[in-house]
């Protein structure tokens, strides 16, 4: 079973607290700061197409690509919803496709985490890299080492109601050390209190978190030119009381 065959249908209720406008606003501004304030992007590792459909709202040129069919169908009926076209597809971000000459190329919501391993995370770059044109810039988030380290790993639970629905979900996590791993192992209690009916569902996340220096080594070994390093929205270095980090890079004229 692939990684958000049954959590996709929950997806969007689980993160409506998530304010995607906000960072897609902060996004857009460090592109802007990097030179690139308008054009075609790409959006790799799209899930259900709310940050494509905020960048369309802008006024960018959006295509997505998500490995998750059941995300991609939910992306492709909110694009409708909103009134956009947006060319979703469903496809794995780590295999370049016919997307090229794009300005920018994003990867949000720690796609690069879901790349266990260096070989993986460069070919998610080399994804970039292909459709990015000369000069154009490569933004991507992803767990920061550091804060893992020395947050550790704990049980969360998280409740989410939007009558008749009720969420639970449970998230326990196994860090192995020697890998930059964690396992986080998901349980969830989707309830209808109208139907009186329950219904669980389990998957396994594997995550690998990553030190900006290993990012950096791979974008260059990936034919791009590292641009900078910070805690999640902010223009702060990374540090050990946030989790996200971000990097900036750049294809070389």
């Amino acid at each position: 079973m692939s990684v958000f065959a049954d959590y996709a249908p929950w997806y969007d209720l689980l993160y409506r607290d998530k304010d995607y406008a906000a960072e897609v606003d902060f996004v857009e501004g460090r592109l802007r700061d990097h030179g690139v304030a308008s054009g075609k992007l790409l959006d790799l590792g799209c899930g259900t197409g709310v940050h494509a459909i905020e960048f369309a709202r802008r006024g960018w040129d959006v295509a997505g690509i998500d490995l998750s069919a059941d995300m991609i169908a939910k992306a492709k009926t909110r694009a409708v919803e909103a009134g956009l076209e947006i060319p979703f597809r469903q496809g794995d971000a780590c295999e370049a496709g016919a997307e090229r000459d794009y300005d920018a190329v994003v990867s949000l919501f720690h796609v690069a985490s879901y790349q266990t391993d260096r070989n993986r995370l460069e070919a998610l770059f080399h994804t970039a890299h292909a459709a990015l044109k000369p000069g154009g810039v490569f933004f991507f988030d992803y767990w920061y080492g550091g804060a893992v380290l020395a947050q550790g790993v704990e049980t969360r639970v998280k409740v989410i109601e939007q009558k008749p629905l009720r969420l639970t979900r449970i998230a326990q996590s196994e860090h192995d050390e020697t890998k930059a791993t964690v396992l986080v192992s998901y349980t969830l209690f989707c309830e209808d209190t109208n139907r009186s009916t329950i219904r669980r569902v389990d998957e396994t996340h594997h995550m690998r978190y990553w030190f900006p220096f290993e990012v950096e080594a791979s974008l260059r070994s990936s034919g791009l030119e590292p641009a900078g390093t910070h805690a999640w929205l902010s223009d702060a270095a990374p540090n050990s009381t946030v989790w996200a980090a971000y990097s900036i890079a750049r294809k070389s004229f």
